[in-house]
């Protein structure tokens, strides 16, 4: 899970420090979970999905279901990418 909570926030153009502001949680425990040194809790998990609900499913199993609005970042990305042209 510390692998797709760094993903999406980078994905995003977040730093922790902004990913801080949008959730509430600190950076610092931002860098503890993304670096392994602690686990990501309800609470960690609640504050994302709150702000991108689109990503609950993805985030907490690592699959998708496009069809019921729940992708990955990666799908995001290609979305994107599709609609600029690169």
């Amino acid at each position: 899970m510390k692998d797709r909570i760094r993903k999406l926030r980078e994905s995003l153009g977040f730093d922790r420090t902004m990913f801080e502001a949008k959730t509430g949680i600190k950076a610092k425990t931002w860098a503890n979970v993304e670096n392994g040194l602690q686990k990501a809790n309800e609470e960690h998990i609640k504050a994302i999905i709150e702000k991108w609900p689109e990503y609950a499913y993805w985030l907490t199993t690592g699959q998708t279901i496009p069809e019921a609005g729940q992708i990955s970042q990666e799908i995001e990305e290609t979305r994107k990418n599709l609609s600029t042209g690169t």
